[in-house]
């Protein structure tokens, strides 16, 4: 006689092992059940955890009523190796209006990089985007790390962009290149500009260093 996939996951549940957290009873439509920990639901398919920690997949469809509407209400923690969905395969881009910076920080929880500079004539401005900016190091980083924000200025720090001017004046920005590290509500975390020996490994420890924990 065949015995059903789900009867001989009730019998591997019932194997001697350690004990998982947030284990609970699950059972199918023809009400056998097992003990066992949700990990994820994809495509059609439920996956649990056993409590020999084994990991076992099959067809929603084999759930109970019960269990779909408690998957429905639960979200699974992430594990440690994988990437907040809001950063995964995330491209950092940069930004050139405060607002957007602002809404991309609250829907990804990264910090922004906001960088005040002259790109066509200030000469460290150009030394640090060579030096760090242009690097394929630093934009990796930035990916999983930073929304960009940069904020452009004609010579001598010239601009009749009013928003431009207000942002200026607001940060305290007498130099070029200036960069401050902040939070989506613009708190300063960080300030920082040019200096010799500065790269993508020196930038990436000061972004660490100024950021929230947990960033």
């Amino acid at each position: 006689m065949k015995r059903s996939i789900f009867h001989l996951l009730c019998i591997a549940a019932l194997m001697p092992s350690p004990l998982q957290a947030e284990l609970r009873i699950w059972s199918n439509t023809e009400g056998s059940k097992l003990d066992a920990e949700f990990v994820k639901m994809e495509s059609g398919k439920v996956t649990l955890r056993l409590l020999n920690g084994k990991i076992v997949a099959f067809p929603e469809t084999k759930l109970s009523d019960a269990d779909r509407e408690f998957i429905k209400n639960i979200k699974p923690e992430p594990t440690k190796d994988s990437a907040p969905a809001a950063t995964a395969n995330r491209k950092a881009k940069w930004l050139t209006k405060l607002s957007k910076a602002e809404e991309e920080s609250k829907a990804t929880g990264l910090p922004i990089l906001m960088l005040f500079t002259g790109s066509a004539w200030c000469p460290y401005c150009i030394q640090l985007d060579k030096a760090v900016f242009s690097e394929k190091a630093f934009k990796s980083f930035a990916d999983q790390n930073l929304v960009l924000l940069m904020l452009d200025y004609g010579p001598g720090g010239s601009t009749n962009d009013r928003d431009l001017k207000k942002l200026q004046a607001d940060y305290g920005v007498e130099g070029f290149p200036t960069y401050f590290l902040t939070d989506a509500a613009g708190t300063k975390l960080a300030t920082g500009g040019f200096h010799d020996g500065i790269n993508p490994e020196v930038f990436a420890k000061w972004v660490k260093a100024s950021a929230p924990k947990g960033k």
